[in-house]
């Protein structure tokens, strides 16, 4: 995924000015969503003056995309992934079994969400590499 990723910047790049300088660093694929990790202050060139390249990509990839900033805090990445969904809360509940982070998500913006739960879970956990889950009040 990553080098077909790449291959569909590198061909964007060549239309749109400042593509060529982002740090595309991975990309994370769940069913129906793909999240795409780039440095710190580069979103704004992925997404692009009114959203065209964001939009050349989903053409090209055929999937749903967000972009977040590689080693932003839990929170910002988070509610990157959710929006237009908003996140209410994180806590982190500490057991026995080690750190559980419960992602709190207001009921009413269930149907909001980019991805199944299911996806998302995994996704946070592939992430983050952290035991992970929504939790809707």
């Amino acid at each position: 995924m990553d080098v077909r990723i790449s291959r569909v910047l590198f061909e964007l790049a060549q239309k749109y000015r400042g593509l060529d300088r982002i740090n595309f660093k991975r990309a994370i694929e769940v069913k129906e969503l793909i999240i795409l990790l780039v440095g710190r202050g580069e979103i704004s060139t992925v997404v692009g003056r009114g959203g065209r390249v964001i939009l050349g990509l989903t053409e090209a990839l055929r999937a749903k995309l967000r972009v977040i900033e590689e080693g932003a805090d839990i929170h910002k990445q988070v509610q990157d992934i959710l929006t237009p969904a908003k996140v209410r809360g994180i806590n982190i509940l500490y057991s026995g079994g080690g750190e559980e982070y419960r992602i709190r998500v207001p009921r009413a913006h269930l149907k909001l969400l980019p991805a199944s739960i299911d996806a998302l879970q995994a996704l946070f956990g592939k992430l983050t590499d952290k035991n992970i889950k929504l939790v809707f009040e």
